[in-house]
């Protein structure tokens, strides 16, 4: 009983560049099992928590595989509200595996605020200067070997402007792509800089606050900014390619 007791874990909440809440569930020894979505302020992250804690018996698990064959997993409620995803894992087995481990650790009391975590990045709102929508882009919505869709945006000079996560199916590829399109200009770009100077951007839903793209990482933060505008004149009129 005492070794059950042990394995309770604990929550650090932190604050991400100045702009929004996120919490990550620890195990004892470190690890970060899950991390939250965006909330605007700490107490809707608290609150976050708590969600958690009462729904994790009535979670939809989502599996999800990225472009570096990476495996992960999403925990969504029942009214499709993304909650937590975990970190990648090398195999699906591995990512199943964590799914089912980190309900041992989901109860804990234990809540911590991670000072540190916030000066990792300097992070800036990057929406910047409306640009003109050009029409010479495309969108390419590509299925892999296993039978699985994603999505990409080039620019007229075949210059790959971001890929997407993988979908488990065509349509539901081609929904997420449509609402990137959206999202584009309705939702808010923001720019992560590390000490060694290198950028990366992500862009958010500004009303759900949900994550909608991670983009590559560049060189300097003038790299990341210029991607930005790029997507900003392509993606509107980007002609779509399916590659079924």
């Amino acid at each position: 009983m005492a070794d059950e007791k042990k394995a309770v874990g604990k929550y650090l909440l932190f604050n991400e560049g100045g702009f929004f809440y996120k919490y990550r569930l620890m195990a004892n020894n470190g690890q970060a099992l899950i991390i939250s979505e965006a909330y605007k302020d700490e107490k809707s992250c608290r609150n976050g928590i708590e969600t958690l804690k009462k729904n994790v018996g009535n979670l939809k698990v989502d599996f999800e595989e990225d472009k570096h064959n990476q495996f992960c997993f999403r925990l969504i409620t029942q009214q499709g509200r993304p909650l937590a995803q975990s970190a990648n894992y090398k195999t699906l087995k591995q990512a199943q595996s964590a799914s089912e481990s980190y309900q041992r650790f989901v109860s804990a009391e234990k809540i911590e605020i991670d000072d540190a975590e916030s000066k990792h990045y300097i992070v800036e709102l990057a929406n910047g200067a409306t640009v003109a929508d050009k029409n010479t882009g495309k969108f390419i919505i590509s299925k892999d070997k296993n039978g699985h869709f994603s999505y990409t945006l080039k620019a007229n000079n075949g210059q790959v402007l971001c890929d997407s996560q993988i979908y488990t199916s065509f349509d539901s590829c081609k929904k997420a792509m449509e609402n990137f399109k959206r999202l584009v200009n309705e939702g808010d770009f923001y720019i992560y800089t590390d000490k060694n100077k290198k950028s990366f951007f992500k862009l958010y839903d500004p009303k759900t606050l949900r994550l909608v793209m991670t983009g590559e990482t560049y060189d300097n933060k003038k790299q990341a900014e210029s991607v930005i505008q790029s997507i900003k004149s392509f993606a509107k009129l980007a002609k779509i390619e399916e590659n079924k």
